[in-house]
């Protein structure tokens, strides 16, 4: 089987990819595979130097800079688009290749923009993973992030709330993180005997 793993930002995707991986679910962050493009993949770091020059990395020749990357593409649509067309085919090819690399095993792809990018088809499901906003602001604050640099990227996300109408399931984490994690269990379970 193969899931498909989104929402809103600090819901809590990365716990929920951890506790499936956890049950023996394989699992792959698509948020991973996009910081390994960045920082080691020669045609997107030229990329990125060519349009954004030495401002979006550290030092001479140094890691990108992911901070001053969200400040330019958060503010400015055409360069998220840009971004994105560099980025996101290549992000795709990773997980579809993992998917049919091992067709037989059970797969969990975590996607945050999976229904922005209608792949949904791609999966027999999809589960989405939901928090109030005051709960994931606190969660990204504690991570570093201003309100205003936390509302400009939940603005460029398809609304959680029609996220929750599309998925096939939802997980709630406002709560404790025994909760998800029974939660996310009794999904699995379910997943399993269907």
């Amino acid at each position: 089987m193969n899931i498909g793993l989104t929402g809103g930002i600090g819901c809590g995707k990365s716990t929920v990819v951890r506790f499936f991986a956890e049950s023996g679910w394989n699992t792959l962050e698509t948020d991973r595979v996009v910081a390994a493009l960045l920082q080691k993949d020669k045609s997107v770091r030229e990329q990125l130097r060519g349009r954004w020059g030495g401002a979006v990395f550290k030092g001479q020749g140094g890691d990108v800079d992911r901070k001053a990357i969200a400040r330019i593409v958060f503010s400015d649509a055409e360069e998220l688009n840009w971004l994105e067309q560099v980025l996101h085919p290549e992000v795709r090819r990773v997980w579809t290749q993992a998917l049919e690399a091992d067709p037989r095993s059970d797969w969990l792809v975590e996607i945050p923009l999976l229904f922005e990018k209608s792949l949904e088809s791609h999966f027999d499901l999809v589960v989405c993973i939901a928090s109030s906003d005051a709960v994931s602001d606190c969660r990204l604050a504690e991570r570093g992030y201003g309100k205003a640099e936390i509302n400009r990227r939940r603005n460029r996300q398809m609304s959680l709330e029609k996220k929750i109408l599309y998925a096939n399931h939802v997980l709630f984490n406002s709560g404790s993180m025994d909760f998800l994690k029974r939660q996310t269990q009794r999904l699995i379970k379910q997943l399993r005997t269907a």
